[in-house]
């Protein structure tokens, strides 16, 4: 008789807690064990063709889990849910009789079920979900699995360090070897569990008011590692009424971090549990919609292929600063210029014949409505210091702010900011700092001009309205501006408005 029950108890070893993977970038993929779903994944084995082909009739000692004279099979019993959450099972000889079968323990699919566990609570009906919410004491085949699904699977197997037990029990892997965070699974209680822990039989008291019956998830970094690089418990019955699983129930699994490898195992505590053999309950449970995390690659942003300004007046002046090179051959629409020194009339300009060096910052004069600029080389992440490009500051960023002091471009000339003045995005400002002095020394074929530099906003009005009463100077956009009895002028007094 005690040896009987060494096919159909159940117990576990205990083990340490791995930190709760990430909760972002990955999608659920989740293994329901159903025929005809786009995503049922169900691999054809063993001359099989659905996951319902992988019920055994009957429960116990059928073809397909006990092979002939419940000797075993000569093919192991395994199923696989490849392109879809890639698990795979199958049995293994646990007791090395050389042959496979489900009193090694293993993961077979299922769906019986019944609120009947009086009737249907013997070994006899191992694969039986116990489903008391769902209202039927007949035995069924259809609607028993988690959110009315037909199809589930049942667990059993266990070991210990009670030498009645197995050393091994089959694992769960994924089969392409990838290590994944199984994100969570439902458990619910078989008949017959749920018949022992409360009535017992002849291999076991019901648990005890101390007693208590727990599922435990082993998950492996590799599929060949021995140990476990995490453990983490389901609290399933306790005689106390503190745990009473009756129905599907959730039971969160990615504190086991990315593992290759599951195995589930059961184990108990205080009166009812053991027998002196080792776990004395039916060590069954059912489980259903295990969901594997996958990651979701986020495709990079694509990168720009060219730099476009429009708006822009034939002989005007303005400044850039690209991430990418430009060659002279791939922009149009404005000659490009670089400070070579200053001048006590200002900031001296130079001519650029080659490539706009990428996070470079320059002037240009517009020679057309717009400008275009393709890129090429790698792009630079942060704009060239002021104090590596002769004072000149690029920027990459809309509404930056110009430092108090810093000059920045309006109407064709450089005004000392006062701090509370911005440049947009691609362009720059200039710290005189930096700025050498300017010793003469022309390059043939180089146009070279000179920008006059403001060293603080105008004090006088232009002439146009020097002269007016009741007149204000205001900052808009970094550009100065004068208003006179609802007339707006720009800095050289030209009227606007």
């Amino acid at each position: 008789m005690k040896k009987t029950f060494l096919l159909v108890g159940a117990m576990a070893l205990t083990g340490l807690i791995a930190p709760k993977a990430s909760a972002q970038g990955y999608e659920l993929r989740v293994l329901t064990f159903e025929d005809g779903s786009e995503k049922s994944g169900f691999e054809a084995v063993n001359g099989l063709s659905g996951w319902s082909d992988l019920i055994d009739d009957p429960q116990q000692y059928g073809q397909l889990l006990y092979g002939d004279n419940n000797m075993g099979t000569e093919d192991p019993y395994m199923w696989t849910d490849g392109g879809n959450t890639e698990l795979h099972h199958e049995f293994i000889d646990s007791w090395g009789m050389g042959s496979y079968a489900f009193y090694g323990g293993g993961e077979a699919i299922s769906h019986y079920w019944s609120s009947n566990y009086a009737t249907y609570g013997d070994y006899m009906n191992q694969l039986t979900a116990y489903r008391p919410d769902a209202g039927s004491n007949d035995m069924n085949t259809a609607g028993g699995g988690h959110n009315g699904s037909n199809n589930f699977c049942v667990h059993f197997g266990y070991i210990d360090d009670t030498g009645y037990g197995v050393s091994e029990v089959p694992a769960i892997v994924f089969t392409d070897g990838v290590a994944r965070v199984i994100d969570h699974v439902y458990v619910c209680p078989t008949t017959y569990t749920y018949y022992t822990v409360f009535q017992g039989n002849d291999l076991t008291d019901a648990l005890g008011e101390d007693g208590k019956l727990w599922i435990q998830a082993r998950g492996f970094a590799s599929a060949e590692d021995s140990e476990p690089s995490a453990t983490t418990e389901f609290l399933f019955f306790a005689g106390d009424g503190s745990a009473d699983t009756r129905d599907w129930t959730k039971w969160d699994l990615s504190d086991l971090g990315a593992i290759e490898k599951l195995e589930f195992n059961m184990y108990g505590e205080g009166s009812g549990s053991d027998n002196g053999y080792g776990l004395s309950q039916a060590a069954y449970f059912a489980w259903d919609d295990m969901a594997v995390r996958f990651p979701v690659s986020t495709p990079e942003p694509e990168e720009p292929t060219s730099y476009e300004r429009t708006g822009l007046t034939a002989g005007n002046y303005g400044t850039i600063c690209l991430p990418y090179d430009v060659a002279a051959a791939d922009r149009t629409g404005a000659t490009f210029f670089e400070a070579i020194g200053k001048t006590a009339e200002g900031l001296v300009l130079e001519e650029v014949s080659g490539t706009l060096t990428a996070g470079k910052a320059y002037f240009f004069q517009a020679t057309a409505t717009s400008l275009e600029c393709t890129y090429s080389g790698d792009k630079v992440a942060t704009p060239v210091s002021a104090s590596l490009n002769n004072g000149l500051q690029g920027v990459y960023e809309d509404n930056t702010d110009v430092p108090n002091g810093m000059y920045f471009l309006n109407s064709n000339k450089l005004w000392q900011s006062s701090g509370s003045n911005k440049v947009d995005a691609n362009r720059a400002y200039v710290d005189l700092n930096y700025v050498p002095n300017y010793v003469p020394a022309p390059v043939a074929g180089r146009r070279r001009v000179v920008m006059p530099c403001i060293p603080e906003e105008t004090t006088a009005l232009p002439s146009e309205v020097e002269n007016e009463t009741n007149v204000t100077k205001q900052m808009i956009n970094g550009k100065l501006y004068i208003q006179k009895n609802g007339r707006m002028y720009d800095a050289q007094g030209k009227n606007i408005q």
